[in-house]
């Protein structure tokens, strides 16, 4: 093979350019396909870096880019490919933009396409499959099993159902299920499948699809198509239907998913994106539900499967019908930093599968998207210094990890559609390494206004450590607010520690009977003790304001082996009213006391500098600080000041560090 020698390590790419050139500045590439070929042909003999600079300008693309083990880099050099222009402005679309539209009347046009689309964006603003209710749900009249479901009279006429699908919240696992028949005499819908996918008969049965209400719309139907900004796909002649946001339809950047992964790294190692924006990847029309969880939704804007040392850096990834960053392999030693991450249909980073660790995510902006982080099977991770809000499930989700640190996170408005009431800002579920794992570090997070719940019943909490098999874990130096709904700190598993952390909570009590393991009242902590292994909880040195509800919820009855030191608190309610949930006898203050717990707290104000506009710094003569509370210094939390996305719709500078 002809090795080519690039001159100073440099190829240049440009959408005027031509993959016949040899990539210089003057005769630049024209595509990523084509710089990555010519890389692969470059001599690699030296550790010098390879930099591929890209102009600014539309990039289409219209099938996966792949790398693999001979893309990458060698001897210590990296394959770095990066804006030539301004940071963002190159764009590396994975569609099609949409022309030979065919006026079809009443503000619809229509064009044939050569593959189904399921994400469309209009001026980048993301399009939707035509739906009914135009928004919000309906809720069944009756779940008769997994496949078939009674929808009420009022809610839809006779209408013509090819293509259309179903999405539900079926409780913790959402789906979307296509329509297999519709009778309309019964209001009787049948599923092509069962919604419970392979979840079925192993933690869900019969009496968990014969629950109710549960909440669902119907989308992709030609009958539903009377809104702007909605389209319906023709599954079978693939012609796509758009009555647009605005005409003339010709004049709009009118853009089609064509793929599923734009990028797709597998067996490759030492490669960096940087300042690069990658947009637009397709959607699902289905989506079943599966355990693992979500191990079905791998598609996404860049895709990391068996990897070491990549590095996503100050990109913008927007407009993905399913992830931004989806990993599904193995993974090691990579970072996913500065970048600006938004409209991402399903989630914003999320691993899914293989066995990775000690990779980086940090410095990162995420917002608009399903669930903001998510890391499953990995160990020595650390996630920090992320901005995360308006998001539909958990800001960030961890499962079957160990060694994990969470810092210096800002997190809000998460839980907005959410399937039940796990959602959280910072949630943990079964760690891994057994009872001698574990040891996930919550740390300096500011976590606050979780109280957006689109749906009634469905609230969030602040931290959530669920499950027996969460072990070990450390909660300190948080401030949680304004989580009106559920609780503050819910802990489940042994050997915690929870300390020195500002809680407070403010408003009404709340009634909700899915706070089933806090209770039925809300709490600024909930401990959910009913297993053996639930022992040992260690809660000192916190700031704890209550103006309602309860300080403790129990699940089940505590006793001496369930904490292992509870002192050195402040709590605080100004009606000076403490309760602690179901312990022996009354809920009362002096039984809490007889269990040997918070004998040397105080209850007392604990003397904020301005507890009205969330500055939690004490005043000199505060008891906490009498007490060994360390002070919490906020200004160090959320995006780093390197964080390069600030105009243009993006975040203000009071989310950033001074």
């Amino acid at each position: 093979m002809l090795l080519v020698t690039v001159a100073r390590g440099e190829l240049y790419v440009s959408p005027d350019g031509n993959d016949g050139n040899p990539g210089t500045q003057s005769q630049p590439l024209r595509t990523l396909r084509g710089a990555r070929d010519r890389v692969r042909n470059t001599d690699k003999n030296g550790s010098q870096d390879v930099l591929v600079l890209f102009k600014a300008g539309d990039y289409f693309i219209d099938n996966t880019v792949r790398f693999g083990r001979r893309d990458s880099g060698a001897n210590g050099g990296r394959i770095i490919y990066k804006n030539w222009d301004e940071k963002g402005s190159a764009n590396l679309i994975g569609g099609r933009a949409l022309t030979a539209w065919k006026d079809e009347g009443e503000g619809i046009y229509s064009t044939q396409l050569d593959r189904d689309a399921y994400a469309l964006f209009e001026n980048d603003q993301p399009a939707i499959m035509a739906r009914e209710p135009d928004e919000g749900y309906h809720e069944f009249e009756s779940i008769i099993d997994f496949s078939h479901q009674k929808f009420r009279e009022a809610d839809y006429g006779r209408f013509d159902y090819q293509g259309a699908a179903v999405r539900l919240w079926a409780h913790w696992i959402p789906g979307k299920i296509a329509i297999q028949n519709i009778d309309f005499n019964s209001r009787i819908i049948t599923l092509q499948q069962p919604y419970a996918g392979n979840v079925q008969g192993t933690v869900w049965n019969d009496n968990w699809a014969a629950r109710t209400p549960t909440r669902f719309y119907i989308y992709n139907a030609k009958s539903f198509l009377d809104q702007p900004g909605e389209f319906y796909m023709d599954p079978t002649s693939r012609r796509l239907y758009y009555k647009p946001r605005r005409t003339p339809i010709d004049k709009q950047a009118i853009i089609a998913a064509t793929v599923d992964r734009m990028i797709d790294i597998d067996g490759a190692s030492d490669i960096q994106f940087e300042g690069l924006t990658f947009k637009v990847s397709n959607g699902r029309l289905e989506v079943i539900p599966s355990l693992p969880l979500d191990s079905n939704i791998t598609g996404g804007l860049i895709r990391l499967g068996e990897a070491r040392n990549i590095v996503i850096k100050y990109c913008r990834l927007l407009n993905s019908g399913q992830n931004g960053v989806i990993v599904e392999g193995n993974i090691e030693k990579c970072m996913i930093y500065g970048n600006l991450i938004t409209q991402t249909v399903s989630g914003g980073v999320r691993f899914v599968g293989g066995n990775n660790r000690d990779n980086i995510i940090e410095n990162n902006y995420v917002h608009h998207v399903g669930e903001g982080i998510y890391v499953r099977n990995s160990v020595g991770d650390v996630i920090r210094h992320n901005l995360i809000h308006d998001v539909d499930e958990n800001g960030f989700k961890s499962l079957y990890v160990e060694r994990q640190t969470v810092s210096y996170n800002d997190i809000s408005r998460v839980g907005l559609d959410g399937t039940d009431s796990d959602a959280a800002g910072i949630y943990t579920n079964c760690t891994a390494g057994g009872p001698d794992g574990g040891h996930v570090t919550i740390d300096h997070n500011l976590l606050h206004d979780m109280s957006h719940n689109r749906y009634p019943g469905y609230p969030a909490a602040a931290i959530y450590l669920d499950l027996d098999g969460v072990y070990n874990c450390t909660v300190t130096n948080n401030v949680i607010y304004n989580v009106d709904h559920k609780f503050g700190v819910h802990v489940r598993g042994p050997n915690h520690v929870v300390r020195n952390n500002v809680i407070d909570f403010d408003g009404p009590d709340m009634l909700s009977p899915f706070t089933v393991a806090a209770g039925s009242r809300r709490a600024n902590v909930a401990v959910d003790k009913p297993p053996i292994w639930n022992r040992h909880y260690t809660f000192e040195n916190n700031i704890v304001w209550s103006s309602s509800g309860s300080i403790f919820r129990i699940g089940g009855r505590p006793d001496q082996e369930t904490f292992k030191q509870v002192d050195n608190n402040v709590y605080y309610n100004p009606d000076r009213h403490y309760s602690f949930g179901r312990i022996q006898g009354k809920d009362t203050l002096e039984n809490w006391h007889g269990m040997g717990l918070d004998n040397d707290t105080r209850f007392a104000d604990p003397l904020f500098v301005d507890r009205e506009n969330h500055d939690y710094r004490l005043r000199p003569d505060s008891p906490a600080l009498a007490l060994g509370f360390q002070e919490i210094d906020t200004s160090q939390i959320g995006l780093k000041k390197d964080f390069p996305y600030i105009d243009g719709g993006r975040p203000s500078m009071e989310h950033r560090q001074d």
